[in-house]
């Protein structure tokens, strides 16, 4: 698999088979919470990074051997960057009855192209972290040529424009953007878009900088009484998978690593591994400096070492 992962568990989309549409860690910000670490090509040049008949045809092999929940651009950075997103998403819904998702950081928005592609999906869950500069400044560090009010107006006109459903992300760090001052400026840009939802999230996987700190369900709970009634607070994944073959479970845990940090209970739900093999395999992995092991929080999570 080059260009998709998973299906992984999702704690909004289910079984969500993921697309990765980027070389490692392309972004348009570098965020303190970021599961995959420091951004190591900070651009906002979009490109076509791969042959995109090459990326449909594994998405389509997947989407119909998996048969997952959503399929969803996501991954190493700011899918948007790749300027063959908008013709990817129409040719996959050609095809496959699954439900598309892009997850974006809402930089790009500005660029009437960029609109154009994402509203080929049937859901778009844009970022909105900060409502100001300053706290955009301190928890996403975006790109110089990057403007504050610019991708606000360009989220804005977005929401107007788009007929599907937008689930807006608000991701929050202790002491960094759970601020009073902060959520009262989102709900004022709140207020100006169509939305379906807002989803309230905090740091779950472990954190580009250790500063990035999780708030308590309590501390969460008390912020979501700030918003309107069409808001969650994102719940932990429930859903079960199958084991069907020990074959290739190394490798297969080995490249659902290299996407995201994940626990045991991840890998077991995700790609159907029992939990003890999963443990035999990790334990491999780690002696052979092929993984390692990292606490965040109350839990172990395990993250590829490339």
């Amino acid at each position: 698999m080059n260009y998709t992962y998973g299906p992984v568990p999702s704690r909004r989309l289910g079984f969500s088979l993921g697309v990765d549409i980027l070389p490692y860690k392309t972004c348009t910000i570098d965020c303190l919470f970021c599961q995959l670490g420091r951004t190591s090509n900070l651009t906002i040049e979009r490109g076509s990074f791969f042959p995109k008949e090459d990326v449909l045809s594994e998405i389509l092999t997947l989407a119909r051997r998996e048969n997952p929940d959503y399929i969803t651009f996501s991954g190493s950075g700011e899918p948007a960057l790749n300027s063959d997103i908008g013709w990817l998403i129409r040719e996959i819904k050609k095809e496959v009855p699954q439900k598309v998702v892009v997850l974006t950081n809402s930089t790009l928005l500005w660029m009437p192209e960029v609109r154009e592609d994402l509203k080929a999906a049937d859901i778009v869950v844009p970022s909105l972290d900060a409502g100001t500069d300053e706290y955009w400044q301190k928890v996403n560090r975006p790109h110089p040529d990057l403007e504050f009010d610019r991708m606000i107006e360009g989220l804005i006109a977005f929401s107007r424009e788009f007929s599907g459903e937008i689930w807006v992300e608000i991701l929050l760090v202790k002491g960094v953007n759970d601020t009073q001052e902060n959520t009262d400026a989102v709900l004022s840009i709140l207020s100006r878009m169509r939305y379906t939802k807002i989803q309230l999230n905090t740091v779950v996987r472990p954190p580009s900088e250790k500063s990035a700190v999780a708030l308590s369900q309590e501390e969460m709970e008390i912020i979501a009484e700030r918003f309107p009634p069409n808001t969650e607070i994102v719940s932990t994944f429930q859903k079960r998978g199958k084991h069907v073959s020990a074959h290739g479970d190394c490798e297969r845990i080995l490249a659902a690593l290299a996407r995201r940090p994940m626990t045991i209970n991840d890998i077991e739900q995700s790609l159907g591994i029992p939990a003890e093999r999963a443990e035999e395999v990790l334990k491999k992995l780690t002696a052979e400096d092929k993984a390692r092991k990292t606490i965040h929080g109350q839990d172990v999570f395990f993250e590829s070492l490339k």
